[in-house]
């Protein structure tokens, strides 16, 4: 026990000062006063004063009585059991459902450490790892129907819930059967705490069919030929023949594709294949179903359901060329190689303009131009009758991609010239030279693929005249040129914003020029002729636009099941694609009429520049989109991603117990597994609890006593201050 206080030791004496000072000011006052109290009320009153103003300046010092001592904590033990509706089901129609079977082992539990000596107190509760865990008393008629299960953050959040208290042994009763696995990470029992599951529910289980594992792409375009995988697991007593097993894919209420597969006596799973053609664009969801076998009782794992975003047919290009030339031939290669573009070309011929060999009317009217996803200008548009240059700018601005291709010589309509992110600056052509790479924007998807070092590039022979233009403040210069003598730069290669649109610069018609020239054995080796492969990425921006920067959502799938945690990852990059740190947040929002949006904000991940993860809370079945935003705002930052959640009523499909999860969890908590069914469950789980440490635990306690805090000043200042007032009232002295 010791005497503390608040303010330094060294200023004790100057309060005693102040304490001495204040009382003979008061005796003077008292002296003074009209009429003259007696001397017995003079000295009471001042000494009624004089405390009060000692009490002020104790309570300034801040006296405090402080004493610490050890305390024994009892042991104490949690049973959790767990609350999810796989713990509803029968193993044996005639017998109890797992639920009633976790009942009896936690009174078992309980029964056993209270005839230790001293008792041991016991906790039980329910839970699932998901929603928070309550206590059994409480909801003890409720049966077990949630959806879904996480162990390891069970355990977690219980351990850490008892961290502070003598937690001697946590016991989960379970039947090993998760939809998630260790969210939260194993339990690390190093404070003294004795893992212990017991496991409920048959091991072994009855005859089944359960489609065990599903492959299949999750993106697709419209028209590819998709393939799903499918590997259902067989259990049962032993078959003398084959089984034939019927799997079809549904969606609604049409059937994709139907199998007969066959297994073999000795098969102890069955692959098959399914195959079908989506032809609309979106996400596609459809359920995969396989027959089962008589008299099966478990009937939710013959089914599971997939999804597949399907994208638009390939994207479209139109190359308008003034004269079908060697340059045209490039760009048609470089397309060919993508399997996602496909390339129309349109040029002047003898009786009008052509598209691929055919008359064709150039299109009139932003609206006719989005046929396509980018439009590219090779050349002189001129002698292109009837061209619409303001219905193309206009499409540019709602979103249309577009390449322009210039010559020195090449002049394009104004409509169509204020968007490029260069202006011209002469009639003339400026001499070529070396190519130059920007190093600044080296990180731009337009040079995915590329070499960034210019040296590179240097192998290469020195272009010849390109267009004058001069680079807006706005744009982004990828490539430049150089004159021999190094003077001046001249921007080759350019990309700029047009409203909602991309558009891209390059100031050369020589492409076909470059990418004739081979690499000399100086080079070293070149996967990729970069001229060649710049040109495909010029098409594939021109299709797609810039996808790099902005804010993505880098881990993310199409489908869930109801009960299921949704973990996604985003990544910030600026403009140069580049990791960069951004306050952003993930919105979430059902695709129903008047669905309220929810908000989620990504936590960082450390050493990985604008990366953040995000687990979403499970949800309900249904579509649902999510976008990221600006923290705080509405402001879209990336593409939206859609995903779908089913109802696949996972506990039900969950027909045995899980015996490996739950021996692999108790070795990696280092606790003990005990089987629920076996004949010597009983001894074997009062010998683990024998074995534990039951000891109490001696912690340090503290406490203290503010003796001029609360009540006690308030009291004894009114009590004082009233006391003066009232003698004096006696007295006249007022």
């Amino acid at each position: 026990m010791s005497l503390a206080w608040a303010i330094p030791a060294a200023w004790l004496p100057l309060l005693a000062l102040f304490a001495v000072a204040a009382a003979l000011w008061v005796r003077r006052h008292y002296l003074a006063t009209e009429p003259l109290a007696p001397r017995g009320a003079r000295r009471l009153l001042a000494g009624l004063r004089t405390a009060a103003v000692v009490l002020l300046l104790v309570a300034i010092a801040g006296p405090r009585w402080q004493r610490s001592g050890d305390v024994a904590l009892p042991p104490e033990a949690v049973i959790v059991i767990e609350d999810s509706a796989s713990m509803a089901l029968r193993d044996d129609p005639g017998g109890a459902d797992r639920w009633r079977q976790a009942g009896f082992w936690a009174a078992r539990v309980e029964s056993l450490l209270a005839r230790r000596e001293p008792p041991v107190s016991t906790t039980v509760l329910r839970g699932n790892g998901l929603a928070a865990t309550r206590a059994l008393a409480e909801a003890a008629g409720e049966p077990p129907a949630a959806v879904g299960t996480d162990l390891g953050r069970l355990a977690a959040v219980t351990a850490r819930a008892w961290s502070a208290r003598n937690l001697r042994a946590l016991v989960v009763v379970s039947d090993g059967q998760e939809t998630q696995s260790a969210a939260e990470g194993p339990v690390a029992p190093t404070d003294g705490a004795l893992p212990v599951l017991i496991g409920v529910g048959d091991p072994a289980g009855p005859p089944d069919l359960e489609l065990a594992d599903l492959n299949y792409p999750e993106t697709a375009h419209v028209g590819d030929r998709v393939v799903v995988e499918a590997l259902v697991g067989l259990r049962g007593p032993p078959r003398r023949g084959d089984l034939r097993l019927r799997l079809a894919l549904v969606q609604g209420a049409d059937t994709l594709a139907t199998v007969t597969a066959v297994a073999g006596p000795d098969d102890p799973t069955l692959r098959a294949d399914l195959a079908f053609v989506p032809r609309t664009a979106g996400l596609q969801v459809a359920r995969l179903l396989v027959a089962p076998l008589v008299n099966e009782r478990y009937l939710a794992n013959n089914e599971v359901s997939l999804a597949v975003a399907v994208r638009q047919d390939r994207e479209k290009l139109l190359l308008i060329a003034g004269r079908p030339d060697w340059n045209v031939r490039l760009l048609a290669q470089a397309a060919a190689l993508e399997r996602r573009l496909t390339l129309d070309v349109a040029h002047p011929g003898q009786a009008g303009a052509l598209l691929n060999g055919e008359a064709w009317a150039p299109p009139r009217g932003a609206a006719a131009w989005t046929a396509w996803d980018g439009v590219i200008l090779l050349g002189d548009t001129g002698p292109l009758g009837g061209f619409d240059a303001a219905g193309l700018a206009a499409a540019v601005k709602d979103g249309l991609g577009l390449l322009v291709i210039a010559s020195p010589a090449t002049v394009f309509p104004s409509e169509l010239a204020e968007l490029f992110p260069v202006e011209r600056v002469g009639s003339r052509g400026v001499a070529g030279g070396s190519l130059l790479v920007r190093r600044e924007e080296a990180g731009q998807a337009l040079m995915s693929g590329l070499p960034t070092d210019a040296a590179a590039w240097a192998w290469l022979p020195p272009l010849g005249p390109v267009a004058p233009a001069r680079a807006r403040p706005e744009a982004k210069v990828l490539l430049t040129v150089s004159g021999d003598d190094g003077a001046g730069r001249t921007p080759l290669l350019a990309l700029g914003a047009a409203g909602a649109g991309s558009v891209a610069w390059l100031g050369t018609d020589e492409l076909w020029t470059l990418a004739f020239w081979q690499p000399p054995a100086s080079a070293g080796e070149v996967p990729e002729h970069p001229v060649r492969r710049l040109a495909r990425n010029l098409l594939v921006w021109t299709a797609a636009g810039d996808e790099l920067g902005g804010v993505t959502i880098a881990g993310h799938r199409t489908l869930y099941r109801e009960g299921e945690a949704i973990r996604v990852e985003t990544q910030v990059r600026d403009l140069r694609g580049e990791g960069t740190t951004g306050a952003i947040a993930l919105e979430l929002r059902e695709d129903a009429p008047d669905a309220p949006p929810q908000a989620f904000t990504p936590v960082a991940v450390p050493g990985a520049a604008g990366r953040g993860r995000v687990t979403l809370p499970p949800q309900a079945p249904g579509r649902y989109r999510l976008r990221p935003v600006a923290a705080g705002t509405d402001s879209a930052l990336g593409p939206t991603r859609e995903f779908a959640v089913v109802a696949a009523r996972p506990e039900e499909a969950q027909v045995r117990q899980d015996r490996r999860r739950l021996r692999a969890l108790a070795a990696a908590w280092g606790g003990h597994y005990v089987d629920g069914n076996a004949p010597d469950a009983a001894r074997a789980l009062s010998g683990v609890l024998e074995g534990a440490d039951w000891s109490p635990a001696m912690v340090e306690r503290r406490s203290e006593v503010r003796l001029a805090r609360g009540w006690f000043l308030i009291v004894a200042a009114t009590l004082l201050l009233g006391a003066e007032w009232a003698i004096r009232r006696w007295r006249g002295m007022l």
